[in-house]
């Protein structure tokens, strides 16, 4: 919980990453993501990933992606090298390091959960890296400027959206809070058998709801004294935002990846069937 709202304020934080346009670092996220989707080559993604950490150092968030991802790291890959083997299909080629009735765990299964592994590691990095250097309102001022003045299409969308991924660790936080007193009034929430715990979550559920509510109906009043509507149109934005050459930059990093990809996989480097 307190790492998620100390991601959410690295957003807010001053370097050339996080001076750019949020819709520049929203492409370069798509462009992040449709990579691992296309390359399963574990050299590739390996290489990949470390440019992304290159670019943390440059926008100063390294320390505190280390401290979430050298966790996260070993428990993803971890959890897909023990489990990925024994499903890997059969073939008579491969080299067995166990096989015994329907168990079967060969160096080609290692190596293809390494890569299913590496897949899922760049995805991770890219989501975190995003996260960590876009301010989430900043991205839907953006996004709500460019959908209202060049789509036609009401601001609120984008805003409502991106709000609620905002709001998720105050959420968050009244639910510990309201568990906490629930302990403290000597009511045991996580014991006892699967319906007992089921049945101790109604009384907290009930004031979260209420919390929840009272917020939304607080959200509303404020949206409605600003004027927010969803048919106005011609809504000004305090923050005009303008793509710069930094920024058409920082999106070819991440079309010059998605190039590199579709290069490897037409010259059939891109599969980790190159390993086996």
């Amino acid at each position: 919980m307190t790492f998620v709202l100390s991601m959410l304020e690295a957003g807010k934080a001053k370097s050339p990453i996080h001076s750019l346009d949020p819709r520049a670092k929203l492409l370069w996220w798509i462009c992040l993501i449709i990579v691992p989707i296309l390359v399963t080559n574990p050299v590739i993604l390996i290489i990949f990933t470390v440019w992304i950490w290159i670019l943390a150092r440059i926008a100063y968030i390294d320390r505190q992606m280390y401290r979430f991802l050298i966790v996260t790291y070993p428990v993803m890959i971890g959890f897909i090298m023990i489990t990925w083997p024994f499903f890997y299909k059969v073939t008579p080629d491969q080299h067995y390091l166990i096989r015994w009735a329907f168990l079967h765990v060969s160096v080609e299964g290692i190596v293809y959960a390494l890569a299913m592994g590496l897949r899922i590691v760049l995805a991770l990095t890219a989501c975190t890296f995003f996260v960590m250097t876009t301010d989430l309102m900043d991205l839907a001022s953006a996004l709500g400027e460019f959908f209202q003045n060049r789509l036609h299409i009401s601001y609120m969308y984008p805003l409502m959206v991106i709000s609620s991924f905002k709001f998720l660790p105050e959420v968050s936080g009244d639910y510990v809070t309201i568990t906490d007193s629930f302990r403290s009034r000597a009511l045991e929430i996580d014991k006892g058998s699967f319906s007992e715990r089921l049945r101790k979550t109604i009384p907290v559920a009930i004031p979260l709801i209420d919390i929840m509510l009272r917020r939304a109906h607080r959200i509303a009043i404020a949206l409605e004294l600003k004027a927010f509507s969803p048919d106005n149109l011609k809504r000004t934005f305090y923050s005009q935002h303008r793509f710069t050459w930094k920024d058409f930059l920082f999106i070819l990093n991440g079309l010059l990846m998605i190039a590199l990809s579709l290069l490897s996989l037409w010259l059939g480097w891109a599969r980790v069937d190159v390993f086996l």
